[in-house]
């Protein structure tokens, strides 16, 4: 624990449920908001700052930068799923019309090995689109073609080909995780203590699902889901001298500036700028500079000029990464009176040619007793994963809510109620309440189910069947350190909040000017935010929901000591106490919000300021690098969610209806906002339940639907009723309570879909997506998986 820290004592909770917490804060830190406290500006459903430059098309997106001089970027794809490069000849390429530089990525990346179609090769700059098409066609490659596999059930049977190099195999243990030595070698005395806890953990659960009263079992399928967002990959690189300016789509400007300027990189610029003043969507694909960055920096530095690559839709769907798939085998020992005692969780999934971030969050959220779980990572000739909102979880949690489904119906118990009796968290207990009277989940779930041809009265009409289930989901971002935010007050009234993160579409820019507001006392029309530039304050990536966690305190902290400097003005200047002085409705006032013996407006009190203007770097409190948050009312957010589906029984056919998804971020900064992301996280989780799949030619090798003509996703007909409610929570850990929302929203929703599935129609399906052929393969007493 650091040094300088104070102890305070908080008031965490929400609703009419508060209690005192004592916490200590970090030196310079400011005291997180109290409930009760009277918000003019947070709180408040505000558009977003953005939102006029976004629907009249003013808003510039790395694709809209067409800088003087532009050339066009293009990669040369390999159509083989594993070879080794032995040559690559530019110079035909090189003589093309139009064609200005030429690189070959086994050069500039040093390795031979392509071990996924599609992998890059070279790439070219041209004056245009199409006299780069050509010159990419005029490269010749040879190849060492070598055999390949690229489905997990492939990769794993006996004599399957080696998908790694030298000694990697195509299935590792991720989970527990095998020990390696610095020299890459396991290490042996570590991984013997580890086999043995493994084998304890197996026994104790083998013991209790041999005297429990119920024991129930599943096998379950996920599949690889791609990104796909709106805006591709990509950059538009310029050079002057040896610095870079890279406008990137990116959720990470500052580690695409580490890449770009690494001194062990490929393009060791001495000086880099990234620009990412909007984004197109990322989902957590979007964290560095790619190779399509790398080339386009190098290109644009051979050709002395602009260069522009941006990938088309088949590039963005099998080079940029995915969600991973999971076979998952599980076991769960349940009480006659309800509580779970054990689980066991076996699961298999392939994130590409490594078997990192292929593991499956089966064992979250409820008291689940005794727990023995393994994961194994496959490796496959496909792109590799990178992380997809809440990676692991969509995928762990559609098996685990399917398992509490059926360990209750075992028992002859309601599925909330075996939820509740399973679930400590004190915020989730009472979304449970709040999803079931939303959804009308006492009258649906009792509801008889109606036989087939059947009339009205039951469940469906005629062949239509309905059914409700629920999930639940957590997230755990209360933000982190090493970020600043910088604020200025002018000395005529304006106010301007920087930080070079990036603002994917969350809202980022507007929350950060709703702190800053309200904490001096102004509209939020009266702050201008300035965000996604690397020459301003660093700022995180934008993963693992921890923008708003991470940046909001920073704000508040820097407003808070512009506040001080403000107000210290305006008392040197009248003769009053700074100490009995605040800011609130654009005026100065007393401490406690008492009108003053003279009333001087915002503007009129920066007309005090000594210098031009008052600025404060503001950096997030941390208490230190291992613990940079204080403790809070829980250590994660929750929610839950309730879907309605409606199945045609004689097509197949899933129509989702409404999904009510109740959910927590902390303290809601801007309502409409966290809103957005709830539906966003409904919509594509969805999508991922009925829809989203890659699908790979076994004997091509390569992905078959890569363009949305046949990856299909939700479309606005196929949308549901989304109800969204919000909970606001006190939650402590940081000074404006602020918990990530980008992720949980998405984590049950395939899950509820799933279970209401189940419930339309009396048979569960096993694997994602619930397409119409696995449903009448159920109906038929028929499993299908693909």
């Amino acid at each position: 624990m650091a040094a300088n820290t104070s102890e305070i004592k908080i008031r965490v909770g929400f609703g009419d449920s508060f209690r005192d917490l004592t916490v200590r804060i970090a030196e310079g830190d400011v005291p997180p908001y109290e409930p009760g406290t009277r918000f003019d500006v947070i709180g408040a459903a505000a558009p977003r700052l953005d939102a006029e430059a976004k629907v009249t098309g003013s808003a510039r997106f790395t694709y809209d930068q067409n800088l003087p001089g532009l050339l066009h970027g293009k990669i040369l794809r390999c159509p083989h799923p594993n070879a080794n490069v032995k040559s690559v000849d530019l110079t035909a390429a090189r003589a093309m019309p139009g064609v200005k530089a030429a690189i070959s990525f086994p050069e500039v990346f040093r390795t031979e090995a392509v071990r996924f179609a599609w992998e890059g090769i070279a790439a070219v700059a041209a004056e245009s689109e199409a006299q780069a098409e050509a010159a990419l066609r005029a490269i010749a490659v040879e190849y060492e073609v070598l055999p390949f596999c690229v489905t997990r059930e492939d990769a794993m049977k006996d004599g399957a080909p080696q998908v790694g190099r030298r000694n990697q195999q195509n299935v590792r243990r991720i989970y527990p995780e095998i020990p390696f030595t610095r020299d890459g070698t396991i290490d042996e005395k570590k991984e013997a203590a580890r086999q043995v806890e493994m084998r304890e953990a197996e026994a104790k659960v083998d013991r209790i699902l041999k005297e429990s009263d119920t024991v129930v079992q599943g096998t379950f399928y996920t599949q690889v889901q791609t990104h796909s967002p709106l805006e591709t990959h990509g950059v538009v690189c310029t050079w002057e001298n040896e610095s870079l300016v890279c406008y990137c789509s990116t959720q990470a400007t500052f580690a695409v500036r580490h890449e770009l300027t690494h001194h062990q990189g490929p393009v060791r610029a001495t000086n880099a700028r990234v620009l990412c003043e909007y984004v197109g969507g990322g989902f957590g694909a979007k964290f560095g500079a790619g190779r399509e960055g790398v080339a386009g920096a190098l290109l644009a530095k051979a050709a002395g000029r602009p260069v522009k690559v941006m990938l088309d839709r088949r590039e963005e769907h099998t080079t940029t990464g995915n969600r991973p798939d999971s076979h998952q085998v599980l076991a769960m020992a349940v009480a006659k009176t309800g509580e779970i005692r054990a689980l066991r969780a076996r699961s298999w999934g392939t994130a590409g040619t490594s078997p990192a971030g292929a593991g499956a969050h089966n064992d979250v959220m409820y008291e689940l007793g005794e727990i023995d779980k393994i994961e194994y990572g496959v490796r496959t000739n496909a792109n590799d994963a990178r992380p997809l909102r809440a990676p692991g979880f969509p995928q762990g949690v559609f098996a685990l809510e399917a398992m509490m489904d059926i360990a209750a119906a075992s028992i002859g118990m309601d599925p909330i109620e075996f939820r509740k009796k399973n679930d400590a968290h004190p915020v989730r207990r009472a979304e449970y309440d709040i999803a079931c009277e939303r959804i009308g989940w006492a009258a649906k779930r009792g509801a008889p189910a109606v036989p087939r041809g059947g009339a009205d009265g039951g469940r469906g009409v005629g062949p239509l069947r309905r059914g409700v289930g629920c999930a639940s989901s957590l997230w755990f971002a209360s933000g982190g350190g090493g970020a600043k935010v910088l604020v200025r007050v002018h000395k005529n009234g304006t106010v301007e909040v920087r930080n070079g993160a990036q603002d994917i579409g969350t809202g980022t820019r507007t929350i950060l000017g709703m702190v800053v507001a309200e904490e001096l006392g102004i509209r939020l029309a009266d702050v201008a935010t300035f965000i996604g530039d690397t020459n301003d304050p660093a700022g995180p990536g934008s993963g693992g929901s921890t923008t708003a966690p991470t940046l909001t305190p920073a704000a508040r902290v820097a407003a808070h000591r512009a506040k001080r400097q403000l107000l210290d003005a305006v008392a040197r200047a009248e003769g009053w106490d700074a100490g009995n002085l605040d800011l609130r409705g654009g005026k100065v006032v007393g401490r406690d919000g008492a009108a003053l013996a003279r009333e001087i407006d915002f503007r009129a009190a920066c007309g005090l300021i000594a210098e031009d203007q008052i600025e404060v770097l503001g950096e997030r409190p941390v208490l230190d690098k291992d613990h940079p948050n204080y403790g809070g009312l829980a250590d994660t957010n929750a929610g839950v969610q309730c879907a309605e589906v409606e199945v045609d029984v004689e097509t197949g056919l899933v129509r989702v209806l409404k999904v009510v998804a109740v959910a927590d971020a902390g303290k809601l900064i801007n309502p409409k906002l966290a809103e957005s992301q709830v539906r966003g996280g409904v919509i594509q989780g969805v999508s991922y339940a009925l829809y989203e799949r890659r699908i790979m030619d076994r004997i091509e090798g390569r992905m078959v639907n890569a363009d949305f003509e046949f990856y299909k996703i939700l479309g606005a007909v196929d949308c549901p009723e989304i109800e969204v409610v919000l909970l606001d929570v006190f939650m402590g850990h940081n000074n404006t309570h602020v918990m990530g929302l980008g992720e949980p929203p998405v984590v049950a929703t395939a899950a509820a879909v799933a279970n209401a599935v189940a419930h339309a129609i009396g048979v569960r399906i096993h694997s994602l997506p619930i397409t119409p052929r696995k449903v009448l393969a159920a109906l038929a007493g028929e499993e299908v998986r693909g």
